[in-house]
């Protein structure tokens, strides 16, 4: 069972949702909305309790209640926000967008500054997104955890880029990749490891994306679609992957930072069309969001839960929060009731 958990969000292409674990009852209730009918494609913690909000075709939102929601856009001349990342070294925040751009704002999303070119780089290596009109979008930024002014961006379709002046200068870090990037993530107690997927698979960096190695041993399926890192046990990983004839996916787990792969969950319950969209880690459990607006749980990657059903398409999942070990009410996923 999930419990002892609390506050996941939850970005669909019809808003965004604040779920937490409700008792006795087996079911997840909302505590927070908005943005209906906004195509969320982004959550981000900002550097107090508030959450910022990506949109596609919208710019960013900033809410500290869920009740009332900020347009942020002064100085973003490109309105589809892909990704947000904040820099508590720094206390900036850094918005992608589409085409691939960054954005930087210094004073909580009041103002945005683009943070340099990246045009040069897209035009010198075609970058692309394989959806009219054919611009790239920067789908992933990370602020590294202890070097200061350093951003990694996951373009899709481009590969990876580095910055160490807070954006302001770039390099194409993505010798061994192929394009298709389909996510990215950092090792948060080693961050000079990145973690991939593609089209071909995984892969892993071991010096900031210097270099890369493909690690496919264990997955007899390589087209990759989302990755999450382990909230408490960074080695540990899961990898959803597409089945090669049927339309669901299957979930892989890694315990040595990929290097091998054993498969996981071979079906999510109420398996059909469950294409898994997006992964999230937080609390010591996983959380899985799907293309038909399911959200499942899992405490091991094996035995999945349904925690919520009936939402908008899922684009993107955000562990906001858990309780104090003595308020940790006992709690129930939600069961399917169609």
């Amino acid at each position: 069972m999930l419990s002892g958990l609390r506050h996941l969000a939850v970005g669909t292409r019809g808003g965004a949702f604040l779920f937490r674990p409700r008792q006795p009852a087996e079911t997840w209730e909302m505590t927070g909305y908005g943005l209906y009918g906004r195509s969320v494609t982004s959550l981000a913690l900002g550097p107090s309790a508030g959450v910022f909000a990506a949109l596609e075709r919208g710019m960013l939102c900033h809410t500290e209640s869920w009740e009332e929601w900020r347009t942020l856009y002064q100085g973003l001349s490109y309105p589809d926000v892909y990704s947000i990342a904040f820099d508590s070294k720094t206390d900036k925040i850094y918005a992608g967008t589409a085409p691939a751009a960054v954005f930087t704002s210094v004073d909580g999303g009041q103002q945005w500054k683009r943070s340099g070119e990246t045009s040069t780089l897209s035009a010198r290596n075609g970058w692309t997104n394989p959806t009219p009109p054919h611009r790239p979008r920067l789908f992933r930024l990370i602020a590294h955890p202890t070097k200061s002014h350093c951003l990694i961006g996951g373009v899709q379709a481009g590969g990876v880029i580095v910055s160490f002046d807070g954006g302001t200068t770039w390099r194409n870090q993505k010798a061994g990749l192929s394009g298709q990037l389909t996510d990215l993530r950092l090792h948060p107690e080693k961050p000079e490891r990145l973690y991939a997927t593609n089209l071909l698979g995984f892969h892993r960096s071991d010096d900031l994306g210097i270099s890369w190695r493909l690690l496919n041993r264990g997955l007899p399926y390589i087209e990759a679609q989302a990755l999450c890192v382990h909230g408490i046990d960074p080695e540990r990983l899961l990898l959803s992957t597409k089945h090669p004839t049927e339309e669901r996916s299957i979930l892989f787990s890694s315990s040595d930072g990929g290097e091998s792969w054993l498969v996981a969950c071979a079906e999510l319950p109420i398996s059909e069309g469950q294409v898994i969209t997006c992964l999230e880690s937080g609390g010591g459990a996983y959380f899985a969001g799907t293309q038909c607006g399911k959200v499942f749980g899992s405490r091991d990657g094996r035995q999945w839960h349904l925690v919520r059903a009936e939402l908008p398409p899922i684009q993107t999942l955000l562990w906001v929060g858990e309780v104090p070990a003595r308020q940790r009410p006992p709690i129930c996923s939600q069961k399917d009731r169609s």
